[in-house]
């Protein structure tokens, strides 16, 4: 055992693709996801999904914050994880594949690298330089499958265009089948990256100095947020935070990285699309119209109907 940041690291078995990923090994022993007790209520969806709430002032963040965790048990073998592309909304896009979750993915395809089924429908248009070049330093890949993986393509230069080009490189280099680049990278290997992606010295400072889609006030300031986890032991994490109203404040990377490492701590974690796109679907849950939990603001209300049409998915259906 080991630790980090005062966690505990479990070293269990890992498998490490040809191109370097490295895949939690199926059949590992299992360890409890929430590691802290009292905050968040527990519900069990079917054997290997879980879903996790949380509502209440936060410690980290100082602000009122309500959180949406879906939690896939990939050894469980009764779950395929389905990397979907196609203008829709989140609830449209499950139920339409049968989904029992699903989470919206990545940004805007102009500045991502996305495959589903071997086919890339979008590699990074913009140039190096650009203001949102920054937003494909990390991904998600997987089989299609249960054997998923979250990758810092950036690692080491996750915040200059020197890491985007690395990051480009690496995806191309790929055999996976399915590929959403995001960013920013949140943990890497229990790394907490994501605390430090926007310089510390920059807390508190007045973010407006800087343009809207400049990665420092993007990740800064405090919006609705969406991410995937991955654990030692193979469980996937979808994450949804909701912001813009009274009962939540929204996180900025930071905060949101700091938050999941105290209540989940996993090995990995990837900040995908957030904002008006946040929106997280479990069937039989939630709305009982769309199966939305949260409440997507791209309406402008408190409900669950402000989803976005989007062009990327995560969905987990049965087997």
């Amino acid at each position: 055992m080991a630790s980090f940041m005062g966690a505990i690291i479990p070293f269990m078995p890992l498998s490490v693709s040809a191109q370097g990923l490295v895949y939690p090994e199926s059949g590992g022993k299992k360890v409890k996801t929430l590691q802290t007790k009292g905050e968040f209520t527990k519900t069990k969806v079917d054997r290997g999904l879980n879903y996790y709430f949380y509502q209440s002032m936060d410690e980290i963040s100082g602000a009122p914050q309500t959180v949406y965790v879906t939690e896939i048990d990939l050894d469980c073998g009764r779950y395929n994880v389905m990397f979907h592309y196609g203008g829709d909304s989140t609830s449209s896009a499950a139920i339409k594949h049968n989904a029992v979750a699903a989470i919206n993915g990545t940004y805007e395809p102009d500045a991502c690298y996305i495959r589903t089924n071997g086919v890339n429908h979008h590699e990074v248009k913009i140039p190096s330089g650009h203001l949102r070049f920054w937003k494909h330093n990390g991904a998600i890949v997987g089989d299609g499958g249960n054997k998923v993986a979250i990758i810092n393509g950036a690692r080491g230069q996750e915040a200059t265009d020197e890491g985007g080009e690395k990051a480009i490189a690496l995806y191309k280099s790929l055999s996976e089948p399915n590929v959403f680049s995001s960013a920013p990278m949140l943990i890497d290997d229990y790394d907490l990256v994501g605390a430090r992606y926007v310089p510390v010295e920059l807390i508190g400072s007045d973010f407006k100095q800087f343009q809207y889609e400049d990665y420092r006030r993007h990740q800064g300031v405090r919006h609705p947020r969406v991410a995937v986890a991955l654990t030692e032991d193979n469980d996937l994490l979808l994450i949804v935070v909701d912001g813009r109203n009274p009962k939540a404040a929204g996180m900025s990377a930071r905060e949101l990285t700091l938050f999941i490492h105290k209540h989940f701590n996993p090995r990995w974690a990837l900040n995908m699309d957030g904002g008006g796109s946040s929106t997280m679907y479990i069937k039989g849950l939630g709305d009982p119209v769309t199966n939305v939990l949260n409440y997507p603001t791209d309406n402008k209300k408190v409900d669950h109907y402000g989803q976005r049409r989007i062009c990327s998915h995560i969905l987990v259906t049965k087997k």
